[in-house]
This record gives C-alpha cells, sequence and structure tokens, in this order.
C-alpha cells in the first residue's frame, strides 16, 4: 500500500510549519539590522560632524596663527604677505564691530595723549557656530558653546619699567566677505611703521578701551599682562561692549602706528 505523501506524520514538523518559522526570523534580524543601522546614523552622523566641524576650527585657528606670523612680518618692515586659507564651507570676511582707543597720562600736569582707531578685525565663521577672528594683531576664538579667548595677545610688551603698544589699522578693499569651500588669499601690505610715542618721563597711566563682542575675552588677556580692567558696558546680540584696561606707574612708553591693506584673492 503507498502512503500518501502530503499527510502529516505524527512527531514531524510539517513543511509549512518550518517555512514559517523562517520567515519570522527573517524579519526579526532584518528588523534588527534596520534598527541597529537607525542607532549608528543617528548618533554616529552627530559625532562625525561635530568632529569635523572642530577639526575645521583648528585648521582655521592654525591659518590665522600664520596669518598673525605674517604681519608681525608686516610690522617689522616686510611691504606684504599673503597667506592661503581653506573655507570648507565656512565664511571669511571683513568686519567693523571693533574699535580701540588709547590713552597716556604723561603726569606732570602735561595733557594727555589719545589716540583711536577701527582694527577691521578678519572673521572666519563656522556654518556650526563659532569664529576665529585676527584683530589688532591678536587671533580671538569662540566657540559654538560659547566660551571666547584670545588664544594668541596682540603685539604688546609690558614689564617692570615700559609699555610698548603697536596700533594696527587694518583697511579692508575689495569684496568684504567670500564662501563657500574654495581656498582664499589674505592679502596683506603696509607702509612702514610710524613712531608715535617714546618717552621716559614717568607716566602716570597708560589706558586701553577695546570696543569689541568679546569684552571678557580681552579683559582676562589685559588682565595676565598686568592691567586692571573694567568692562563700561557689556555686550549684546549684535552689539558690541566696551572693556577699560589701565597699567600705572610706568616709566617708559612707546606707541608705534601702523595701517595695513587686506584683501581677498
Amino acid at each position: 500500500m503507498r502512503r500518501d505523501a502530503d499527510r502529516a506524520v505524527p512527531g514531524v514538523p510539517d513543511r509549512t510549519d518550518r517555512a514559517v518559522s523562517e520567515t519570522v526570523s527573517f524579519v526579526l534580524v532584518f528588523s534588527l539590522v534596520v534598527a541597529s543601522v537607525g542607532a549608528v546614523y543617528a548618533v554616529g552622523v552627530a559625532e562625525l560632524e561635530a568632529t569635523r566641524d572642530a577639526e575645521r576650527v583648528e585648521n582655521a585657528q592654525r591659518a590665522f596663527d600664520v596669518l598673525a606670523d605674517n604681519l608681525g612680518d608686516i610690522i617689522e618692515g616686510a611691504p606684504s604677505r599673503g597667506t592661503e586659507v581653506k573655507l570648507a564651507e565656512a565664511t571669511l570676511r571683513s568686519v567693523g564691530d571693533a574699535s580701540v582707543n588709547v590713552t597716556v597720562d604723561p603726569g606732570g600736569g602735561a595733557p594727555n595723549v589719545s589716540w583711536e582707531y577701527s582694527p577691521s578685525p578678519i572673521v572666519y565663521d563656522v556654518d556650526a557656530g563659532g569664529e576665529i577672528r585676527l584683530s589688532n594683531g591678536a587671533v580671538l576664538r569662540d566657540s559654538a558653546a560659547g566660551g571666547a579667548a584670545v588664544v594668541r595677545g596682540p603685539p604688546l610688551v609690558v614689564d617692570d619699567d615700559r609699555v610698548h603698544l603697536t596700533l594696527i589699522r587694518q583697511e579692508h578693499v575689495g569684496s568684504a566677505a567670500v564662501g563657500g569651500s574654495q581656498t582664499v588669499r589674505i592679502r596683506m601690505s603696509a607702509n612702514r611703521p610710524r613712531l608715535f610715542y617714546d618717552e621716559s618721563t614717568g607716566h602716570e597711566m597708560v589706558r586701553v578701551n577695546v570696543t569689541t563682542p568679546y569684552t571678557d575675552a580681552w579683559a582676562r588677556h589685559y588682565e595676565s599682562q598686568d592691567f586692571s580692567c573694567t568692562e563700561i558696558t557689556a555686550p549684546a546680540p549684535d552689539t558690541a561692549g566696551t572693556v577699560s584696561c589701565t597699567v600705572e606707574d610706568v616709566d617708559r612708553v612707546t606707541v608705534v602706528w601702523i595701517r595695513v591693506t587686506t584683501s581677498f584673492e
């Protein structure tokens, strides 16, 4: 007698049951893979983007350190210098949100001597937030989370018996801003520096007032150079504040002035 092939045999799993089991297993495994990929994408991509943005800011800071070095060469007498900066989806621009006022009190009843000028900072804006700027020969860094700092100070010498200030007035020509991912050359040129003031008669006071969006950062820097600083007005969104920094009882004061022209190529 021939056994019917379609008849179920007791104790032996039916082929239909095995197919259902394999389908459920495939669905579960596939769902696990999709969930894992989604989790990695949600967390990993954000981390990668944050790392990429941080590296861009680091690269910009290194480029601005070179820019400050080249500006130092100009102060020492070089006629011009060019510095290449990779934008990497950032914006490079010249801004007018800062000014500097320097006052020297010679003492002995002599009138004060003052100079006021705009440093016209060069600013590297990161799309994700934060910036690097060159202002009055100093490099300042601001992160997206806040916490700006002067990472490289201006050309300033302060010791027990003298103060030497270099006043850098930048004047930008041509396009005020460039963006994208190209490499931009920042061209700087200047005439020779001029000696504005050099006296050793014993001075009552030297005061530097800085109008800037980063009063705290400048105050910390000048205080590290033995100045005493007071915030006159606090900065607000889209509005600069002013910090006043003073050093007293100085024997010799020297003030050097230089006008620097900048452009983007």
